[in-house]
């Protein structure tokens, strides 16, 4: 049975057998892409009612109720956010699919973020990205392929994406000498006080429940 896995950052490929459980294929996963952090992260997958769900990892893959397709399609995602990036996070594979994949939620809505603190995060992932800010290499124009902000944030506000563009440099200019490391986690540091961060929105009735009573009892 032919398996796709799409992390944040890359696609793997994988031959599983009908008896292969979810915690296989999740420990085939997590030594190929070299993360030893694994309790943050799940796998995801689209069920024949649409429904986004994540693989429970004591039963077998092919028992669960995932798209009985050519190719079995997962993605890998955290699943729980830490509550302070700097203090928890120890490996940098980790670090980078953390702040991938709240950029991510951030660029499309998943987490709501206000338009001024759209653009500094904006501009720690030019950091991240492209390193020191330099008016000699970095001119007027050279972010344009870059996804920069929230659609909401560019349409509720009339700047021209030069204008954007020019908000953003001039906060990127501020994080010179800050390395592709620790940009990142600035990102997360802003990104972990916004309303939205870390709630999972694929969760099912079910389990809101039981995390509900979890929340009562203690």
């Amino acid at each position: 049975i032919n398996v796709r896995v799409t992390t944040m950052d890359a696609e793997l490929e994988f031959a599983i057998q009908s008896s292969t459980t979810g915690k296989q294929l999740f420990d085939q996963v997590v030594k190929t892409v070299g993360l030893r952090e694994i309790w943050y992260f799940g796998l995801q997958y689209t069920d024949t009612k649409g429904f986004l769900t994540w693989l429970k990892l004591n039963k077998k893959v092919t028992a669960q109720d995932v798209k009985k397709e050519q190719t079995l399609l997962f993605k890998f995602r955290a699943k729980f956010y830490p509550e302070d990036v700097q203090e928890e996070i120890i490996q940098d594979i980790t670090l980078r699919l953390f702040y991938l994949q709240v950029k991510d939620a951030v660029l499309s809505d998943e987490i709501y973020c206000p338009p001024e603190t759209s653009v500094l995060l904006a501009s720690f992932a030019m950091q991240a990205k492209y390193g020191d800010y330099n008016p000699e290499s970095h001119k007027p124009g050279c972010l344009t392929s870059d996804r920069l902000l929230p659609q909401r944030v560019i349409g509720q506000f009339k700047l021209s994406p030069e204008e954007w563009e020019k908000r953003i440099m001039v906060w990127w200019a501020d994080h010179k000498n800050t390395n592709r490391e620790q940009a990142m986690v600035e990102y997360l540091k802003i990104a972990q006080d916004l309303e939205m961060y870390g709630v999972n929105v694929s969760y099912t009735f079910f389990e809101v429940l039981f995390i509900l009573e979890l929340v009562f009892i203690f």
